[in-house]
């Protein structure tokens, strides 16, 4: 998902209005002051509210995570603590040992996704920190995204091909219980410590009253800087169904969240990466394409406008759904994909499965991509997989020669 930028004052305070000349020649801010005298201060735009700005500095105290246009701040003690063993939470969550702990999101989803089984008896285990019940039920916060494949596919962890770092985790929760959901998060620090602390500023509630319940979007800590600085990004929360280029509905995953891993399942982390599609102009897009490599994003759709190349998943995307592939056979068995699944949920919907059809097609047909990443065998392997799926995945007679796809969504540029 899409990060908006941060302000990481890492600083104690320090007031970005008052300039740097009110600093003592042994501030700690002297990184800072470098970076900012020498230009190096970033500066980039959000989704919402104004420009904000990130830096670095060596202190020790509290770190400015955020600073509000109006002054509040939202600050964390220095350097992060934990009141949790995460391995032991991994072990009785029954997640596989070979989840990377390295990034620091996967230590932050696995204790989160832990809280949420736990979200009845949060009031009377940490009575100081829930002064209300959380819920009456057990939370089914589900990974999507690059974290859940660290879950799913042991190929996407460790040193090897596929593994890919990873800055933050997306989360999909019942749409009725969205809300305590995010009020659980904003405990989270004061119980388990301050590694896993998430905060909401007055731009994320804009953005969640404008969802109506739909989408949630609170900040979190993703990782900490060789300096033992705190570095900050948006977590974003989605219920009921992931909906970008195409809606995929998950609900039914709900029910099975500890079988999954806790994560949606392999057949829908398939739908929700193969369902990326976009176009552009010939002209426009080719020389972006042939620059950076990524000619074998180009989907074979003849039938769609001749002025208009239309384009699939992006690198990053390829690679995750190849870790699937590597990793699980297709079939009915407990760890397989489904063909079964797949091809009821994508005989509901012919738009998605023409996108997933295109993809899966694609992807298949790159063989020198794949071989970036697996030997011959593997890459055979992988091929063969998604052949089988896509025989069994419906047909779709109908074309459609402009977007079929949702175009309301944020577009990623090329590179």
């Amino acid at each position: 998902m899409r990060k908006t930028a941060i302000l990481e004052l890492h600083a104690v305070n320090f007031d970005v209005n008052n300039g740097v000349e009110e600093l003592g020649p042994k501030s700690c801010f002297s990184k800072a002051i470098k970076q900012y005298i020498g230009g190096a201060l970033e500066s980039r735009s959000s989704d919402f509210g104004p420009l904000e700005y990130e830096f670095g500095c060596e202190c020790m105290g509290k770190a400015v995570l955020y600073q509000e246009p109006g002054g509040l701040s939202y600050e964390v003690d220095l350097p992060l603590s934990s009141f949790v063993d995460v391995n032991e939470i991994m072990k009785e969550l029954g997640l596989p040992s070979y989840i990377d702990l390295d990034y620091f999101p996967m230590r932050c989803a696995i204790v989160t996704i832990w809280a949420c089984q736990k979200a009845p008896e949060l009031r009377r285990l940490y009575p100081n920190v829930y002064e209300k019940e959380v819920d009456k039920k057990s939370i089914p916060a589900l990974l999507f995204g690059g974290a859940a494949m660290k879950v799913c596919c042991e190929h996407s962890n460790g040193k090897g091909a596929l593994s890919r770092s990873i800055k933050d985790v997306d989360f999909i929760v019942p749409k009725n219980q969205g809300s305590n959901f995010s009020r659980l998060l904003l405990g989270m620090s004061k119980a388990f410590g301050t590694e896993f602390t998430y905060f909401k500023t007055k731009g994320d509630s804009l953005f969640i009253a404008m969802r109506q319940g739909q989408r949630y979007r609170v900040r979190t800590i993703n990782g900490v800087t060789s300096e033992g600085l705190p570095t900050v990004t948006v977590l974003d929360i989605f219920c009921d169904s992931i909906d970008l280029r195409h809606k995929i509905e998950v609900k039914d995953s709900f029910e099975h969240a500890r079988e999954n891993l806790f994560t949606i399942g392999l057949e829908y982390l398939i739908l929700s990466k193969s369902q990326f599609i976009m176009d552009a102009s010939k002209t426009d897009v080719a020389a972006l394409l042939e620059k950076h490599g990524q000619e074998f994003r180009i989907l074979p759709c003849p039938w769609y406008a001749s002025s208009r190349v239309v384009l699939g998943m992006e690198e990053k995307d390829i690679k995750d759904v190849c870790s699937i592939f590597v990793d699980h056979a297709v079939g009915e068995e407990e760890g397989e994909i489904s063909q079964n699944k797949m091809r009821r949920i994508l005989g509901k919907d012919k738009k998605l499965a023409l996108t997933v059809t295109l993809n899966l097609q694609n992807m298949a047909a790159r063989t020198e991509l794949l071989g970036k990443w697996l030997n011959a065998a593997e890459s055979a392997k992988v091929v063969d997989r998604i052949n089988s799926l896509l025989a069994a995945l419906p047909k779709v007679d109908k074309k459609w020669d402009k977007p079929w796809w949702n175009t309301a969504v944020e577009t990623p540029l090329i590179g």
